[in-house]
């Protein structure tokens, strides 16, 4: 075997099974290298895929017996079925163009058209493929950060956080520490640096925390005050320096020596940050104006109280006013070229508005969405149009499709609510293309929305994290977040039998009724970094992580595989192994904890019923 060729051994490797390939990595250097080949990972991704789904779906079709024509059509006609463009094709009594009259050829021209539309890369994108299936069918596991434990309590009880934020390591351009301040007013940081083979990383350790009160401004042993203060806590970002927004106040914390450095108040209450960054200021949304930080502004200098009526009237300082209220996510993005300097606001208002922080305030477009947004992201990659879609349009060429991938240009990615459902929108920039999925993203609102390798992760009001396809519509997996085990220390106070039907509330139960509202990638992508920075690292690392931010106030850190995904165990042998598990089995997992899911929110339901009309019709009445 040590004489065959690379490529001989490599056909050899495509007939194996899932666990051998695994397992042949532990032989030798050799093979390690040749068992994480990035063109046999893409393969087995894609044969396990939706997309390849659907191509052995049409295979099947066309050779079934005419007979079951008529019930498949009448199948693919019920409302809401995901036709293909054979099912188009066969519904209108005409057939789809086939490659030559030779079966074999026609599926191989099929299948191909079936991978290119399925690729997630683009042209100038480094995807590592092994932690692209590893991400698609290894176990999810959640491993969460200590929080402080709150002063002068008996029971322990920990402290939540009001928000979160991150340092970028600025030699691997990824983040290390989480920043979140807490409910009693101090901040702390967590170091969740990833592990690799020369550094056993973070572990999701406590590294350092302020004194109680400092963004609050009460004293250390009121923390019912700051609790209250602190619980509207509008946003947080952070960069080599903290910005916490705490009602109208912002503060700068240097996070070295997590001191006040300077603290501004604005007209109203804070509801939206930009991300921090050195090179550019960050925007600041209130519940009726925008603005541009600025610490040399004398407008807000400490101690000063600027009036809203002022402000609104026309300050002499610039600032943007806002139609409507209610910004909740502002993105800051340089996707055109160095000459480009967008600012997009979204929030409680249906349209996102751009402004240009060189001609700041005014206004430079607005592109209508109908939905109210929860959070914006972006991918440094233009969007594909739906026409050139090859499964569901037989008339697209490969061709013209690669070409609209090798254009320049950036999508940008929303999580929204529209009409009480979930919307998750993609619009394609500089020119606007939209696409919206309000029929299968979500059954409640999104709260939160991310670019995670080759998909787009967003979590929804049900406690749902979902992975797309990079299209919007094609489902890898689902998790949700009330899958986490109960601490034991809250198993063991809690008394089993006042859950069920007859309880207060459904949210009751351990871990049930959590939501994800903001998610951060360890890995975030960019043009200028994607995945390049991984290829000076050994192997042996996976740890393209997701941080959370929870509506019940804790941090975790979301990874694949069995064990905890902060490293606190030795974890990486079992990381690899839980690839091994095949598609099947976790697909069958999620269909089983989605019907779980299911279940309980009826019976929720049910028992929201029964307790409101507990007591009608029972009552007497005395002759």
């Amino acid at each position: 075997m040590d004489r065959l060729p690379e490529e001989v051994i490599l056909q050899i490797l495509s007939f194996l099974e899932i666990p051998d390939i695994v397992h042949l990595q532990s032989v030798s250097r050799r093979y390690l290298t040749l068992s994480r080949d990035n063109t046999l990972w893409k393969t087995e991704c894609f044969n396990h895929s939706r997309a390849e789904a659907l191509r052995r779906r049409q295979q099947l079709l066309s050779a079934q017996d005419s007979r079951l024509a008529e019930l498949r059509n009448a199948f693919s006609a019920l409302p809401g079925g995901d036709l293909t463009a054979w099912d188009v094709s066969q519904l209108q009594d005409s057939t789809q163009p086939r490659a030559s009259f030779d079966p074999a050829a026609e599926a191989r021209t099929q299948r191909h058209r079936a991978l290119a539309n399925w690729e997630p890369g683009y042209p100038d994108e480094q995807l590592d493929y092994y932690d692209e299936y590893i991400h698609r069918h290894a176990a999810v596991k959640v491993g969460w950060l200590n929080m402080p434990v709150a002063d002068g309590s008996d029971k322990e009880v920990k402290q939540q956080a009001t928000g979160m934020g991150t340092l970028v390591d600025s030699q691997m351009h990824r983040p290390s520490h989480v920043v979140a301040p807490l409910d009693d007013g101090s901040v702390c940081i967590w170091d969740i640096s990833a592990r690799s083979t020369s550094d056993h990383g973070g572990g999701g350790r406590l590294v350092a925390q302020s004194r109680r009160g400092l963004l609050s401004g009460h004293a250390a042993e009121a923390s019912a005050d700051s609790h209250i203060i602190m619980t509207e806590t509008g946003a947080v970002d952070t960069s080599q320096k903290g910005y916490f927004a705490v009602q109208s106040l912002l503060h700068e914390v240097d996070l070295q020596t997590l001191h006040l450095v300077s603290t501004k108040e604005y007209p109203f209450p804070i509801t939206a940050l930009s991300e921090a960054s050195s090179q550019t200021p960050v925007t600041v949304g209130t519940n009726e104006t925008v603005h541009l930080y600025d610490p040399r502004d004398p407008a807000f200098a400490a101690g000063e109280t600027p009036s809203a009526g002022e402000l609104i009237g026309g300050s002499v300082y610039s600032h943007a006013t806002l139609a409507q209220p209610g910004p909740l996510s502002i993105l800051h993005h340089d996707g055109f070229g160095p000459d480009d300097s967008s600012i997009w606001v979204a929030g409680r208002f249906t349209s996102l508005l751009n402004y240009d922080r060189r001609f700041f305030p005014r206004l430079r477009g607005t592109i209508h969405s109908g939905a109210r947004i929860a959070s914006l992201a972006s991918l440094p990659y233009s969007l594909v149009p739906r026409d050139l879609d090859l499964v569901r349009n037989p008339d697209a060429s490969i061709s013209a499709l690669l070409e609209a991938r090798s254009q320049p240009g950036t999508t940008m990615l929303a999580a929204a609510e529209y009409k009480g459902k979930g919307s998750l929108e993609l619009y394609g920039l500089p020119r606007v293309q939209p696409y919206q999925n309000r029929q299968t993203a979500s059954a409640s609102k999104l709260l939160s929305v991310a670019a995670h390798g080759g998909r787009i992760v967003f979590s929804d009001g049900d406690g749902n994290m979902k992975w797309v396809e990079r299209d919007g519509f094609s489902h890898v997996r689902t998790f949700n977040i009330s899958d986490r085990p109960p601490d034991a220390a809250a198993n063991a106070s809690q008394d089993a039998s006042s859950y069920g039907i007859w309880s207060s509330t459904g949210s009751e139960m351990p871990g049930q009724g959590d939501i994800v509202q903001k998610i951060v990638p360890t890995h975030p992508i960019s043009a200028s970094t994607s995945n390049s920075h991984a290829r000076n690292e050994r192997a042996d690392t996976n740890k393209s992580d997701l941080l959370l931010w929870t509506g019940d106030g804790a941090l975790g850190v979301l990874g694949f595989g069995h064990s905890n995904p902060l490293g606190e165990q030795d974890d990486w042998h079992d990381a690899v192994e839980s690839q091994a598990e095949s598609a099947e089995q976790r697909a069958k997992e999620d269909a089983e904890r989605q019907y779980g899911m299911a279940m309980r929110r009826a019976l929720e339901r049910n028992a929201d019923e029964v307790r409101f009309v507990r007591g009608l019709g029972m009552g007497f009445t005395r002759g």
